[in-house]
């Protein structure tokens, strides 16, 4: 039974849930409309494995550093390395064995640009753990490039070129859910009253600034969809490109209920959570996902 619960334990340091990030790998060749093609599928199958134990092995190696922090957290305190579940040794093995196989697979089993991507991002996230989540500013800009830094690893995988556009809105997008995350974790830090280690480097009179810069970013992520969709490459590439046009009600209802909820103190301190658990989440990607097959045909 002690087994049972290390081996649930170790798998929960991974951070699975964490692994649906990586699904952005696929929107290149979404965008590209080459996603159906049986060699396409198989080298983004392999990238998003490459990301997957990369990103977790850096996972582990954060959890390491935030030991201290996590152990007086109210939620991360009952992570396995901060109740003691799992031995630090055992992290400080695990964390390097999964980064370099996941650099591994990236740079053997797919290619080496891709491979160059994953390193640039095990070293950021790396530094980001280290320094850079400490940095004012600096850390939600960050948080938003790794989910660009997908984007691109996508493309490279599949030997297509990311549209700047589509880096425009993706880093607006996720900008504005890092300020989310920022916003919530730090009320959640001074409901909690935790050492200011524990909120980043912000203070209770920024806490106006989350409020505006958040939602802003996440309107001029659908700005930026629209000038994408009224563009030629946009009329070149889809069959029906008007169609498009449906996508930017739908994740415009989806950023203001998410802040709506931010703003009411509702939202999961990680937005990936929030939307794993969210109904809504997964109607309005259904709906996008039919917007954009019709928009192709």
């Amino acid at each position: 039974m002690q087994k049972d619960n290390q081996l649930l334990a170790a798998f929960r340091t991974l951070r699975p849930h964490q692994w649906s990030k990586n699904l952005l790998l696929i929107v290149p060749a979404v965008a590209a409309q080459i996603w159906m093609e049986p060699d396409v599928v198989l080298e983004l199958v392999l990238a998003c494995v490459a990301f997957s134990l990369t990103a977790s092995g850096g996972y582990i190696l954060n959890d390491l550093i935030d030991l201290d922090a996590d152990r007086q957290h109210p939620e991360k305190q009952s992570r396995p390395f901060a109740s003691g579940q799992l031995s630090v040794s055992w992290g400080f093995v695990m964390g390097p064995v999964l980064l370099f196989s996941g650099i591994a697979v990236a740079y053997s089993l797919v290619n080496i640009q891709f491979g160059t991507v994953v390193v640039t991002y095990a070293l950021l996230s790396a530094a980001y753990s280290r320094w850079i989540k400490r940095v004012l500013l600096l850390d939600v800009m960050l948080l938003a490039g790794f989910y660009a830094l997908r984007l691109v690893a996508g493309g490279a995988a599949v030997s297509v070129e990311v549209s700047s556009w589509l880096l425009a809105f993706s880093m607006f997008f996720f900008l504005s859910l890092a300020f989310a995350k920022r916003l919530m974790e730090f009320d959640l830090s001074a409901q909690e009253h935790l050492p200011s280690s524990s909120a980043r480097p912000y203070t209770s009179v920024d806490r106006d600034a989350f409020r505006t810069i958040g939602p802003t970013c996440g309107l001029m992520s659908i700005l930026v969809l629209a000038l994408y969709i009224s563009s030629d490459t946009v009329q070149a590439i889809y069959e029906r490109p008007q169609t498009l046009w449906l996508v930017c009600p739908l994740l415009l209802y989806w950023v203001l209920r998410v802040w709506f909820f931010a703003l009411r103190g509702d939202l999961h301190h990680d937005p990936v959570v929030f939307a794993l658990r969210d109904r809504v989440s997964y109607a309005v990607a259904g709906v996008v996902l039919v917007v954009l097959y019709l928009a192709s045909r």
